[in-house]
């Protein structure tokens, strides 16, 4: 049984992206987060490099149970990445999320609805003027959509991206909704 008390979230830091390539490249991972980059610990560096140090708009964090670092989540105001927020047509008060388990023992376990729900009360609601979550979801990752309907998610719009090759099922979460 998870205890809630157990899990807590911190800044990802440069010393982690070891541990995120070796995540990023485990199938359970790479079927359905990053599938399209090369995920090479240098990429990576690249990737996650400019968030760590504050250059790019994205908050990164591990999750940790029992301090033993279980998954990973990012959050960032949709309108920061015009090659995102342009197409959805958000205003400035909402954010959005991406997470995966990286730890297999807790994938399928229901950890990942309660890791995305701690967050968004504990890190994301907890911004100033932030009011909605949207997430991302490919239509496929049904294991996914599941996770955040649980959460209390719900579905909104399924759109192409900019040239991405899948679409993106749009879900949102009202921050009274949670």
């Amino acid at each position: 049984m998870i205890n809630v008390d157990h899990v807590t979230f911190r800044k990802l830091t440069l010393d982690d992206l070891e541990l995120i390539y070796r995540w990023l490249n485990q199938p359970y991972v790479h079927e359905w987060y990053d599938k399209d980059k090369e995920n090479t610990i240098e990429e990576i560096t690249e990737r996650y490099g400019p968030k760590i140090k504050g250059e790019k708009p994205t908050d990164c964090y591990l999750c940790l149970y029992e301090d033993k670092p279980v998954g990973y989540l990012q959050t960032y105001r949709v309108n920061d990445w015009p090659e995102f927020g342009d197409y959805l047509n958000y205003d400035d008060s909402v954010a959005s999320v991406d997470l995966f388990i990286g730890d297999q023992e807790f994938v399928g376990t229901g950890f990942g609805s309660l890791m995305l729900k701690l967050f968004l009360q504990k890190v994301v609601f907890i911004q100033p003027n932030i009011f909605m979550c949207i997430i991302g979801p490919e239509p496929g990752n049904k294991r996914a959509i599941c996770a955040y309907e649980k959460v209390g998610f719900k579905h909104n719009q399924t759109v192409r991206i900019g040239d991405e090759p899948d679409l993106t099922y749009i879900m949102e979460l009202k921050k009274e909704d949670l």
